[in-house]
């Protein structure tokens, strides 16, 4: 009984900090901008392809998690530059059209210069094989995800609550129109935010594409996902959409334990549970605020 539970434990942690990056990336460009990007699932899903094309094309995983990110992140800023920008303060259903829009034209680019089959990225022979925890044999690479994906959201974190960078977001967020007058372009505090954003999901994307289906549906299954993640943690809380992840990713793994078909519906019906307790989010802005 022991063993189920502590695998379980050990990948829904995993899950749950690589769902956060991607659902980081997402609160943050609600937070700052108040835009809803539907798009967000496409910038993974290319982050998995560009990742796999270069890990074969230079044999090397390392490139493909440094590289295939810094392109996703050219792509988001070319995204919000050429197309978002002159959309901010419109409706924000011209967002959803707009972006749900650019997501199935990635997909259909995808497609027409990848093809259809689905493909892995390969993993370093340094990571590959098991690894003994306690009574558990684990993967390695798995192991890798859990401790690279903790570190990344946690020097992230620190950056937001503590750097120039990080006040200089929130202040942005919070007044632009003060911000603006003290000399600050924020117009490129949202580009560099959704550059940031993308980059993050095109990490999820290598990581995860290294041990999932790299396919051209992978980035409308993970933007479900990581909606459930930014509405149960509050729209636009950093540490809302970590604490969200975790929970979706043990909720996500403990349900392929005890009852797998039914694990979507586990998963909605946590995101019901706490919209009634709590509307906003669990650190969301209440409207009083």
């Amino acid at each position: 009984m022991i063993e189920p539970v502590l695998r379980a434990t050990l990948l829904g942690l995993q899950l749950g900090v690589t769902l956060a990056l991607v659902a980081a990336g997402l609160t943050l460009i609600f937070g700052m901008m108040d835009v809803i990007n539907f798009a967000h699932g496409s910038l993974y899903m290319l982050g998995a392809y560009f990742g796999a094309t270069i890990a074969v094309e230079l044999g090397s995983f390392w490139a493909a998690l440094l590289i295939a990110p810094l392109i996703v992140g050219l792509i988001g800023g070319l995204i919000e530059t050429l197309s978002l920008r002159p959309l901010y303060g419109r409706n924000p259903l011209y967002h959803i059209l707009l972006t749900f829009g650019i997501a199935i034209m990635v997909q259909g680019a995808v497609v027409q210069v990848w093809g259809a089959r689905s493909r892995r990225i390969p993993t370093p022979e340094l990571l590959s094989g098991t690894i003994a925890i306690g009574p558990v044999s684990y993967p390695i690479y798995w192991l890798f995800v859990l401790v690279f994906s903790t570190i990344l959201i946690a020097v992230i974190w620190i950056g937001i609550e503590n750097s120039d960078l990080g006040i200089m977001m929130r202040a942005s967020a919070h007044d632009t129109e003060m911000v603006n007058a003290l000399g600050v372009d924020v117009s490129k505090v949202f580009t560099g935010v959704f550059i940031f954003g993308a980059a993050l999901a095109g990490v999820a994307g290598v990581l995860l594409g290294a041990s999932r289906s790299v396919n051209p549906d992978m980035g409308f299954g993970i933007i479900i996902e990581a909606f459930v993640i930014v509405v149960i943690g509050g729209l636009g809380s950093f540490k809302g959409a970590v604490y969200a992840a975790l929970a979706i990713g043990l909720v996500t793994a403990y349900g392929a334990v005890i009852a797998p078909t039914l694990t979507e519906l586990f998963l909605f019906v946590l995101m019901a549970i706490v919209l009634i307790v709590k509307p906003s989010g669990l650190f969301g802005a209440t409207e009083a605020a």
